[in-house]
């Protein structure tokens, strides 16, 4: 169902909005671990890395794909039920764990179970608004991820290190608060009846099949590859960044601003973006995107001053305002009805999979070269991510150019290409 005025977003999507937005407000656990790891429980930072990239990123990677499959299979709103408890159990289960083991299992349950939302989400976003609505509700959701990320990283700060536990039960009580939302209010939204799209094949095809095609679509994994060498620098953010600002003799509450500040960018410009990406070519914008992300991280090569890091996250939010419009616009041009769940899954991967690679990465890089070696990487992995763009773009085009014209979103194709 979708609403007849472009400018008006169905309350299917804002009853989602809401629950997203309630879910980041307790959004702790992730952005605190490592130094929760590491402070309250005692354990190394090789540790602390492992755990939010090995378990946490790799039950992230499980998540994402088997959630969209799910979701395109059983349903939406059954999908995002689940998720939602099990998101909520496997944080409280983390919170009171003590054993390696134990830790690194409830990670990965945290990991798989919080990740399913993200793609789940994404198919409601395509299902329930038109083609042109789609830039903007994108841009809201992500503006809410990130206001709530904003009041998160602040409560969070506060917290003093010998209540850390409570940050997981308020994240959990926050989990379970977005579900009842989704249960009263959301109702099932995947189509159910799907017509065969130019240039995209035929009807529904199931299990090994749908798998099958998407990994023979070369123009959509691109896509998602460019996406993961993004996501490896980006996550140096909750990751490297704050043992740097420890390592720095900067407080820990300073992590927290940074994060605030970030956040508070995105609330205060994210809305612009699509306005401003409208009939420009996406792949300059994407280049722009990676290339700032890389920049950024590369400031603190050359200082590691509070104004550093700063500037640092002025520049790499810029990226990530860009990189956070255009890309789900392309999913979803790119993606057929009847797979758009799985489409968002496969894509919804390129962050955990950065996740599973950049904790360990950035942190031997840091152990065995330094902080500012790991920084001038990070820029030069932004040189060829907005390299990459600049050349597949062309194709891109001439992919999107085979859809009919309902089927593109605002921004996605560039004007007079």
């Amino acid at each position: 169902m979708t609403a007849v005025d472009p400018r008006r977003l169905p309350s299917a999507f804002w009853y989602l909005w809401t629950a997203v937005l309630i879910n980041q407000l307790g959004g702790f656990v992730i952005l605190f671990l490592s130094i929760y790891l590491t402070q309250r429980r005692g354990y190394s930072v090789a540790f602390a890395g492992l755990v939010v990239g090995i378990a946490y990123g790799g039950g992230g990677i499980v998540g994402t794909v088997l959630g969209g499959a799910a979701a395109d299979r059983w349903g939406r709103r059954a999908v995002l039920l689940t998720a939602h408890l099990a998101t909520a159990v496997s944080t409280v289960l983390l919170g009171i764990a003590t054993g390696p083991l134990a830790i690194t299992v409830a990670a990965f349950g945290v990991g798989a179970a919080s990740n399913v939302l993200r793609p789940v989400a994404a198919a409601v976003i395509v299902d329930v608004t038109t083609p042109e609505q789609r830039p903007r509700a994108f841009a809201l959701q992500f503006w809410a991820i990130n206001l709530g990320f904003a009041v998160a990283a602040i409560i969070g700060s506060s917290v003093p290190d010998r209540h850390f536990v409570t940050l997981f039960v308020l994240d959990a009580a926050a989990t379970l608060g977005a579900g009842l939302i989704i249960f009263a209010r959301v109702q099932e939204t995947r189509p159910a009846r799907v017509d065969p799209a130019p240039g995209r094949g035929g009807g529904a095809v199931r299990g090994g099949g749908a798998v099958r095609q998407v990994l023979a679509d070369r123009t959509f994994l691109v896509l998602v590859a460019l996406a993961v060498l993004f996501g490896l620098v980006f996550m140096q953010h909750n990751t490297t960044m704050p043992v740097s600002i420890r390592q720095n003799g900067l407080p820990p509450a300073t992590y927290g601003w940074l994060i605030a500040l970030n956040a508070a960018l995105i609330v205060g410009g994210q809305l612009l973006v699509p306005r401003l990406a409208r009939h420009r070519d996406p792949a300059h914008l994407l280049a722009v995107a990676v290339l700032s992300m890389g920049g950024g991280f590369a400031v603190l090569a050359v200082t590691q001053q509070v104004w550093g890091y700063l500037l640092s996250v002025l520049i790499w939010t810029v990226g990530e305002m860009l990189h956070a419009a255009i890309m789900p616009t392309l999913v979803g041009a790119l993606s057929p009805a009847d797979r758009r769940g799985l489409y968002q899954g496969v894509f919804a991967q390129a962050f955990p999979i950065a996740a599973l690679v950049a904790p360990a990465g950035g942190g031997w890089v840091m152990d065995h070269f330094g902080a500012a070696t790991l920084w001038w990487c990070c820029l030069v992995l932004g040189i060829a991510g907005a390299a990459g763009h600049l050349v597949i773009g062309p194709a891109r085009r001439r992919r999107l150019d085979m859809l009919e014209p309902s089927s593109t979103t605002i921004g996605v194709k560039a004007r007079g290409t």
